[in-house]
């Protein structure tokens, strides 16, 4: 049975701090809005926030721990070590505790460090970042080497979703724009291309175009109802190169896929 704990909120963590080495103490000071644990996972969920919206958002914290579990993630007999959720009220206050906790702030909108197993999201941007962020901890504790492009596009599909009663519904959002672009121009590139792909290519000069691709080839296999199959085949074939892009092209057709997305409307 899945536990959550709301407590308080206490205080308000306001202004920069001094940078530190260990990203703990700065983020300690961030008020504690309550506990999710669910499986293998304990998610620690701190932020400046009212008492009112913390019982939304640890709500929602459970609620996409329950989805992930439920569509992808294998059990474990050992849990995994804590997360802790920082949700920040706006991009300023994200950079703040950013560069006090860590040295840098990678995006305004939210990041996920998973050498400290911190994740810190800006809530009043959208709450799709606390869920976009969250994912990747946790699809990251599931398969350490898991391919930038699946772990981008899954983190995007629940950043646009709708909660319903059987869980997330991974619905058509403003990434299509990326997409459809892509395919008018001729410069979208072939599935094969999209599973070669590194990180530093997924983050690079191309990244919005490669968010998209990989948000619309997993919602293609969504509508299929074959994402979570697909996903662990994947983790299978962890390491393999070319397993991973054999795995893919038996779930989606190019061509077909093609004419899917140019026919999708937001």
């Amino acid at each position: 049975m899945p536990r959550i704990l709301i407590v308080a909120v206490l205080a308000t963590c306001a202004g920069p701090v001094e940078s530190a080495p260990d990203p703990a103490p700065i983020v300690e000071r961030l008020p504690v809005l309550g506990t999710v644990a669910r499986g293998r996972t304990r998610v620690v969920v701190r932020g400046e926030v009212s008492q009112r919206r913390a019982r939304e958002v640890v709500a929602v914290v459970d609620a996409v721990v329950e989805d992930v579990q439920r569509r992808f993630t294998a059990p474990s007999e050992h849990p995994d070590r804590d997360i802790t959720l920082c949700l920040l009220p706006d991009a300023t206050r994200l950079r703040q505790l950013a560069m006090a906790a860590f040295g840098e702030s990678i995006s305004d909108l939210g990041f996920y460090r998973p050498d400290h197993r911190i994740a810190l999201a800006n809530l009043g941007n959208s709450i799709g970042n606390l869920r976009h962020e969250l994912v990747h901890s946790l699809l990251g504790d599931d398969f350490p080497r898991i391919p930038a492009w699946l772990n981008e596009g899954t983190a995007a599909l629940y950043g646009s979703a709708k909660a319903g009663r059987h869980g997330f519904e991974f619905v058509v959002n403003y990434r299509l724009r990326d997409l459809q672009s892509a395919l008018k121009a001729g410069e979208l590139p072939t599935l094969d291309a999209l599973a070669a792909t590194s990180s530093i290519d997924v983050h690079g000069p191309r990244a919005m175009m490669w968010y998209a691709m990989a948000r619309y080839v997993l919602l293609y296999v969504d509508r299929a109802g074959k994402l979570g199959e697909m996903y662990g085949k994947l983790r299978a074939a962890a390491g393999d190169a070319a397993a991973q892009r054999a795995v893919l092209a038996a779930y989606v057709d190019d061509e077909a896929f093609r004419a899917w997305a140019r026919k999708l409307r937001l």
